[in-house]
Formats: C-alpha cells, structure tokens, sequence
C-alpha cells in the first residue's frame, strides 16, 4: 500500500505536477464559493473559455500564455460588466454574447495555426504532468494573489456576495468588489489552464463549493470545506490518471463530481436520502398522532373508549409499542402518556389558531389548516412561548377550550 503511494513521486514530473494540482484545487475551490453563492456559474463558465483567443494570440506571438490569457480573461470580464451597465441587456444576455464571440474568435485562430495545435490541445484539457517549473510558479504566485487578497478582504468580500444592496449603503464601493471578483476569477482561471485546461477548469471552479454548499452553513467553513474537497480531487485524480493512464485534468474533475454526488445523497442537512427519510419520518408521526387524537375524541377526552384496532392495525400497534395506548381485545384506549400527548396536541393546535387570529390577523374559517401542520412539528419551548405571549387563552377563536 506504501509504495502505491510512493511510487509515483519517484519521478520529477510528478512532484511538480502534485504541487501544482494542490495548488490548483484549493484556490478554485476557494474561489468557487464565492461563484456558487452569487450564483456566477454562468460567469465562469463564460471567461474559462473567452481565455481561449488570447492563449492563441499568445502562441502565435511566441509569448508566455499567461499573459494573453490573462488579458482576455479580464478584457472579457469587464466588457460582460460594461454591457449590463450601460445597455438594456440582463447579465446572462451579455455573458452569452461575450463568451460565444470570444470562443468563437479562438477557434478561428486555433485553425490558423492547425499544424502545432498539439499544444494549444493540453491547455484546452490540461496537461499537469507536463508541468514545467515556470508553470508552478506561475501558479503558485497567481493563487498567492488570490488567496492573500480573499483574506485581506474577506469580510468586505462577504457583504458584498451576500447583500450588495446593504453594502453599498454603508458605503462599500460595490462596483470596485465586483470587478476585483471577476478579476480574480480571470487570474485563478489562467492559473489553472496547465493543470486542468480551459474546458475543465469551470467544474473545478464550480463543484467544489457547490458540494460545500451542501454540507455547510457558514461561508468560512464552506471555504475550509471546498478546500479540502480540492485537495482531495486533485490528489485521487493524480493519483488514479497516474495509475490508469487517463487524463489527469478529467480524472481530478470525475472525482470532485463524485465527491458532490455523495453530498448531494448524503449531507445531513441537504443529502437527498436524508430529506426523504426525514419527510417519511414526519408523515408516519403526522398520521399516528392523528390517530392518537381520534382516539382522544372519540373517548371524549376520557380515553375510555377505543376504536376497532382493525381499521388501523399498524398505527394502533405503533401507538402500543410507544405506550400511547393500551390494546384490549379488539379495542384500543388511550394510556395516561398518550392522553398527555393528545391534551398537548390540541393545545397547540388551539393556541396557533388563536395566534394566527390575534396576531396575523388571518379570518377564523382559514386557521384550521394552519394549525394542524403546525401542531405536529411545533416544540414545547415554542408553545410555551406562544401561550406566554398571547397571555394564557383560556378559549380559541371557536370558542374551544384550550386545555392547560
């Protein structure tokens, strides 16, 4: 096991090409929060690929490619933002039109230039194992500038992506952090052009703080999470590219894309199966304490009388398996817990309508079926503070009484 996972660094390329995945990986992922929480897919998706002209411009001037992608990367970013500002056009519009023409405008050169396209082939799907040291440093100094300016800023960063319209009230230059983000983005962009490509680099800048979402609440833990979530990608993406002989830039993103599949099932608070097992938890309550309080009424609050067990033979075992009731040949009654629970049911039902009457000033004949959802899912500390601020009703709206 040791020397699977030694061997591959044996070799030089692989070294330079772990450094620059990690580093690849956790400045996209910490980026990417930021595009998932302003809803800037769409915008990453747009300057990955508006860098394109400028890395053939590049190449046909025999000049690094960072610099015309770079140049693109924001001359793009700008023009996106200049067209929203000064035209009737929405965002997205101009996104469309600004990423499409300046990818247009790539393949047009890319087919000037056919004969030696093998190169401009890796940077449109990367090639991090042929990483030169130049590459890393590159890399290495962009996502230094990114990351160093997200700390510097973060909390001006952090107003501005989630309520732009209170940061410019209190005098924060909105348009500033809007045009430093888009700036960023370019420069984390072509930072990962080596590593992951142009094509993939969007899912790299997308998926990790996408799956992040997913299992957190707070914008600076959703960072720590994506990162390592970066880190993870791009480590078993090398790895696995190393062993397989596949594209490492296709593999690192397979990973990532798995590792969002597993949250997206998963995550305690969001996972799907979770949310699922949690509404079925919630339906097969909502029906036993129905049931409970139609045993309740029947008996007429005295829990003395049942109802046929026949009629609802698994509610009535669960509601005698909880020792809510007691079952009795063919009849069921309610034990002294489930008339406690009944009695609070009801209570609480009865104070949110009246709640819903004094103080949302909804119409009597509407709160019923407010009331009922609300009494299955309502806590005790909420009901006591209801009943405290409505002054302990002694009656509801109907004129029922409400139990103590």
């Amino acid at each position: 096991m040791i020397s699977y996972l030694i061997d591959p660094f044996q070799y030089e390329f692989m070294v330079r090409a772990l450094i620059a995945s990690l580093l690849v990986g956790i400045v996209c992922s910490i980026l990417s929060c930021y595009l998932v929480v302003k809803k800037w897919a769409l915008l990453g998706d747009a300057i990955s690929h508006a860098v394109l002209p400028g890395v053939a411009i590049a190449f046909m001037l025999n000049i690094p490619f960072f610099i015309g992608a770079l140049f693109t990367g924001i001359a793009t970013a700008l023009g996106i933002g200049l067209v929203t500002k000064y035209s009737k056009v929405k965002e997205d519009a101009a996104i469309g039109v600004m990423f499409t023409t300046a990818f247009a405008f790539g393949i047009l050169l890319l087919s000037l230039i056919r004969a030696k396209s093998i190169d401009l082939y890796h940077i449109l799907f990367g090639n991090v194992l042929g990483v030169s040291t130049t590459d890393m440093i590159i890399t290495a100094v962009s996502g230094l500038v990114v990351l160093v300016t997200i700390i510097l800023l973060f909390k001006e960063l952090l107003l501005h992506a989630f309520d732009p319209i209170m940061a410019s009230s209190i005098g924060l230059p909105t348009s500033f952090f809007h045009y430093l983000l888009m700036f960023l983005l370019s420069v984390t962009i072509v930072a990962s052009l080596q590593t992951v490509g142009i094509v993939l680099v969007i899912a790299m800048l997308i998926t990790p703080g996408a799956a992040a979402y997913l299992l957190v609440r707070r914008l600076s833990h959703m960072m720590l999470v994506a990162a390592g979530i970066g880190i993870v990608s791009s480590l078993a993406g090398l790895y696995f590219s190393y062993y397989l002989n596949v594209a490492s830039g296709a593999m690192m993103v397979l990973v990532a894309g798995l590792i969002f599949l597993l949250a997206f099932l998963f995550s305690p608070r969001e996972g799907v199966i979770w949310k699922t097992i949690r509404k079925r938890r919630i339906a097969l309550n909502t029906m036993l304490e129905d049931c409970l309080l139609s045993v309740y009424r029947l008996s007429d609050g005295k829990g003395y009388v049942g109802i046929e067990k026949a009629e609802h033979p698994s509610v009535v075992s669960t509601l005698e398996k909880q020792k809510l009731a007691n079952v009795k040949g063919s009849l069921v009654r309610l034990s002294p817990l489930g008339m406690k629970r009944a009695t609070y049911l009801i209570k609480v039902h009865r104070l949110w309508e009246t709640y819903l009457v004094e103080k949302a000033d909804i119409p009597t004949e509407h709160v019923h079926d407010f009331a009922h959802k609300y009494e299955h899912i309502t806590p005790v500390n909420v009901a006591s503070e209801m009943n405290r601020v409505l002054n302990h009703p002694k009656r509801d709206p109907h004129g029922h009484r409400i139990p103590r």
